[in-house]
Parts: C-alpha cells; structure tokens; sequence
C-alpha cells in the first residue's frame, strides 16, 4: 500500500503563479496526496483562484483572512499534515511530473533519510528556463548550510513525524529554512535527488528587500552558530554576507540583478532547456476554466 503524501502550499497574493503550482501537484505521477492550501491573508485574487480546485476533494483550503507570515503557516501545516511525509512546496514554483513519485519511492527506500531535496531548474516569471541549481547528494555539515549546498527549500520531503518534531522557528523571518537546517543537520540524515524535480522562480521578481532582510537573518544566525568571537569561519561568513549585499545594490541600482541571480545555477546545454521546458508546459496543463 502507498503511503499518503501531504503538500503543503502556503500562499499570500501569488495570484499570478498559484494555478500552476497547484495545477502541477494534481498532474503528478503519484495520486495519493492531500494538498494544503493556506492563505496568509491575501489582497489580491488569489483566495478565488484556490477555491476553482476545491472539485478535487484532495484539496483543502484554509482562509482565515489573517496575515500571520510564511513560518507560521509552514508550522500550521505540518501541524494538519495526516500523511506519512510532508512535501514543502511555495506557491510560484512549479512541479516536476515525478517529483512526489521519485521522492518517495526514495525515502521508503531509506528509512534512515529524515528528509529529502532535489536540484532545481530556475526559471523566469515566463516559465523560461535558465539554469539549474545543485545541492549536495548528501549534506553533512555546517558549511553546506552556509554555502547554501543543503536543500533548495521547496524541494523538500520529509518524515511528517521528523517536521513535527522540529519545526520553523518565527524568529528568522525568510531564514527559517537554513536556521532548521543548521539546527538538526547533527542530529538527522538529509539527501539530495540529483536531478531536478523543480521549477524554482527566481528571475524576473523584484528580491532587493527581500534579499536583504534574509541576509540580515542570516548574519543573526552565523552570530548564534558560530560563538567564539575569534572563529575564522564566523568572520569569513560574515564578511561574504556583507559583501553580497554590497553587490546586489549595486547590480540592482543598475538593473542588472538577474545577472547575478542566473550566476547561482548551473549553465544547462539549449538542448536541456528546450527538454525542460515541455515538461513544464505538461506539467501544467489545466482542464480548469480560470
């Protein structure tokens, strides 16, 4: 028997990406889910766009007109999950076909694994691919945390049991993700897929205060990682944060961000992208009037 897998999709004015998020979990390989949609008090139209897939009775929408941050609506669903693993999933990503199928064939496989990622494509808010990001097959350490080698956050499955015992912690608003990672990494076993089984947006969207509100989370936790005040490494990640920050300004200042976003990934052959690239406008063929 298979196991029930629950997706998670938390989501605040995501209006324009939404449909084909949730399009894409319902065109998986592996039927056997509940998808958890949850609201986090959106101004825009996206409330209405969830509601046109409530026909699925695999689909539960939670609305309670409150704008209570990404953290809290992370732990919310972990807290509702009734499957064996938790699937994350953000609301202008994009599903490869066999994500869910491929991960958990993984994890039952290895039941040692707490929790498990992918690569990723990167794409742009026209469904372009660009590129390809990488993690580690098996990250081990505090470095491949740092060196954001660890997991692509919305690429991750895991143990619903493991989630609901550490869950996202509110003080590291858009840095919950390595703050858990640089938690636990000691104490659990992650892996990484190593083929992309995700279409992850980040060109084309406006980052700059988002970007330097997660760098600042991310000084406050190499701060409370690393205490000796004469660590090496807690210098050295210090001043790279600093560093990065000075550039993205600057290469924002001249619109020249994505420039610096597409240096993040792996260059892929055009052969690859044109591969890629049906399979994400199958993935996210819709029979749904919107």
């Amino acid at each position: 028997m298979r196991p029930l897998i629950t997706i998670g999709i938390p989501f605040y004015n995501a209006e324009c990406f939404l449909a084909d998020a949730i399009q894409s979990v319902i065109n998986q390989s592996f039927q056997d889910w509940e998808l958890l949609l949850i609201d986090d008090g959106s101004k825009d139209g996206s409330v209405e766009i969830a509601k046109k897939f409530l026909l699925d009775d695999r689909i539960k929408l939670i609305v309670d007109c409150e704008n209570k941050g990404l953290v809290f609506r992370l732990n919310q669903q972990i807290s509702l999950a009734k499957g064996k693993y938790f699937a994350r999933m953000d609301a202008d990503d994009i599903m490869h076909p066999f994500r869910i199928e491929k991960q958990v064939c993984f994890l039952e496989s290895n039941p040692c694994i707490d929790a498990v990622g992918s690569y990723a494509y990167s794409i742009d808010t026209k469904n372009n691919v660009s590129g390809m990001l990488i993690t580690n097959p098996y990250p081990r350490t505090l470095s491949d945390v740092f060196n954001h080698k660890c997991f692509i956050h919305p690429s991750v499955m895991a143990k619903s049991e493991w989630y609901k015992n550490n869950l996202y912690n509110s003080k590291y608003i858009r840095m919950e993700d390595k703050e858990l990672w640089a938690r636990v990494i000691q104490q659990s076993n992650f892996a990484n897929l190593t083929v992309p089984l995700l279409f992850y947006r980040d060109i084309g969207i406006p980052q700059l205060k988002k970007y330097l509100q997660s760098m600042k989370g991310d000084r406050a936790l190499i701060k409370n990682t690393f205490l000796r005040f004469f660590s090496v490494q807690k210098w050295q990640l210090l001043f790279k944060n600093y560093a990065k920050c000075f550039l993205y300004i600057v290469f924002t200042i001249c619109r020249q961000q994505d420039f610096l976003i597409k240096r993040r990934g792996t260059v892929v052959s055009d052969v690859e992208k044109q591969k890629a690239s049906d399979i994400l406008n199958e993935t996210i063929k819709t029979n749904i009037q919107l």
